[in-house]
């Protein structure tokens, strides 16, 4: 009885864990930012597919080998992998973080610290990619300068 109860804790507790991945989205967490951004006077940030792809494998990355970190273990420095996917850029930059449940949670973590507060509010970066691996809820922020018009009109800031 007690190790029935014991493997069903665990696998609720799995669920959570696999729940919160589902409901991940990197265009509610760059919603969040472009608010931020906009309550200080500076433009919105564009969504990247590129930069989601370096988010996540970082994400994972971190959770495989159980580290918050910004260095690359088993993958390209982000300046090389952003290089690899032809992204063209004139400056890079990254916010981590391990262990909240939300994007909120995180972007809350992210805005109370003033390093990375000034990732996200750096008026410099016209571009943004996120990542999460729910292995201890690893969040990755990828952040560019792209060469390049950008028309923002078209670009979303969220209610």
């Amino acid at each position: 009885m007690k190790v029935s109860s014991l493997v069903s804790l665990a696998l609720l507790g799995l669920g959570a864990l696999v729940s919160n991945t589902e409901a991940f989205s990197p265009a509610r967490l760059i919603c969040l930012v472009n608010r931020e951004r906009v309550r200080y006077g500076l433009r919105p940030l564009v969504l990247s597919r590129d930069l989601n792809d370096i988010a996540q494998e970082h994400s994972t990355m971190q959770a495989r080998y159980n580290s918050l970190t910004h260095d690359r273990y088993d993958h390209a420095p982000m300046n090389r992998e952003a290089s690899r996917r032809g992204m063209q850029y004139q400056s890079l930059g990254e916010n981590v973080a391990r262990g909240q449940r939300s994007e909120e949670e995180v972007m809350n973590v992210w805005m109370n610290s003033a390093v990375h507060r000034a990732n996200i509010l750096n008026r410099d970066y016209t571009h943004m990619g996120a990542g999460l691996d729910p292995r201890g809820n690893f969040w990755t922020q990828a952040f560019a300068r792209v060469r390049g018009n950008i028309d923002y009109s078209r670009v979303p800031i969220c209610p």
